[in-house]
């Protein structure tokens, strides 16, 4: 059985693979002051850094993010939330509980606070500097006291301060995203062995992040497939103790939202790609008409239909 180690970087990394990209034009800033508007400018930066040198993938480990130039949503926020701490910018990573169309899904964001009552949550994978997902999981002050909890998006109003998860936390769902890969080999190959360490996996993530209902849910599953059903009753009842541990076990992978990984393998520009996404609605949760997007674009209603169908024939072909 063996527990494999989180990938960090060191500084010298970072600097290493930012000298191999290509840089945008840094912004113009307010050198008496770093301002809402100031640290915005910053964050949007970072933003186009990033989706123009790291294409959608299936790497999660921020080491080898780096060294592939590929990254999943929780490669993406790993990859955001690092080098805006190296620029003075808040920037944390929360999870995405239910997305902006209803979707219960494992997704990962950026929250980027800009002042004590201003933020931007931003969203590499789904292609938007500022969504509105409807469920999240983050760190909220309660009583003097700063706790995870999951927050509809009305909610946030109401909410005097919030922050990312704490960086143990998201330790705890690399762990828990390594524990998987171990428990489809073990339940495909029907290996005790792989299934060990599947829990063990499970048992770190919750050790850095307590009450995780999904590695609850699956360490029950993992212990059910070795037949230690004692073990893997006493894990569901606590992956299903309440409401909003038993949305979170809801969650699955969505196919149309793996999909958009097409998007970059078919080396599609980020202005199309922006397009795109607005008219199947991944940016706003809800289909936006070719005649807003062009709108928006400033550029005709049959030149939207024209980028829309050759995308959608680029994704058939690489499909």
């Amino acid at each position: 059985m063996r527990i494999e180690k989180l990938r960090k970087v060191s500084s010298q990394e970072i600097i290493q693979a930012l000298s191999h990209w290509d840089i945008p034009e840094f912004p113009a800033r307010n050198s008496s002051a770093k301002t809402s508007e100031d640290k915005a400018k910053l964050a949007n930066w970072l933003y186009d850094l990033v989706r123009r040198n790291v294409k959608r993938g299936r790497i999660f480990q921020l080491r080898d993010a780096l060294q592939h130039q590929q990254a999943d949503c929780l490669g993406y926020a790993k990859l955001l939330s690092q080098l805006g701490e190296r620029l003075a910018l808040n920037i944390g990573i929360i999870e995405v509980v239910i997305d902006n169309t209803g979707r219960y899904t494992p997704h990962y964001i950026n929250l980027v606070k800009l002042s004590s009552d201003t933020r931007q949550f931003m969203d590499l994978w789904y292609g938007s500097r500022d969504i509105k997902h409807r469920r999240i999981g983050a760190q909220i002050k309660e009583e003097g006291k700063w706790q995870i909890k999951d927050l509809d998006w009305n909610e946030l109003e109401e909410i005097e301060d919030i922050r990312g998860l704490p960086k143990k936390a998201v330790d705890g769902i690399t762990y828990y995203i390594l524990g998987n890969r171990h428990m489809e080999k073990g339940i495909r190959s029907t290996s005790r062995e792989e299934l060990d360490s599947a829990i063990a996996h499970y048992s770190k993530a919750l050790n850095l992040y307590p009450d995780y209902a999904r590695a609850y849910f699956n360490r029950a599953i993992a212990y059910e497939n070795k037949g230690e059903n004692d073990k893997s009753s006493l894990d569901y009842a606590r992956a299903l103790k309440d409401e909003s541990s038993q949305i979170r076990v809801l969650a699955r992978v969505h196919e149309d939202i793996v999909g958009l990984i097409e998007l970059d393998r078919a080396k599609i520009g980020v202005r199309e790609q922006e397009m795109y996404l607005l008219r199947k609605g991944f940016i706003t949760g809800e289909e936006t008409a070719s005649a807003e997007v062009a709108k928006q674009y400033g550029i005709s209603q049959r030149k939207v239909d024209k980028i829309i169908s050759a995308i959608e024939a680029k994704l058939v072909a690489t499909s």
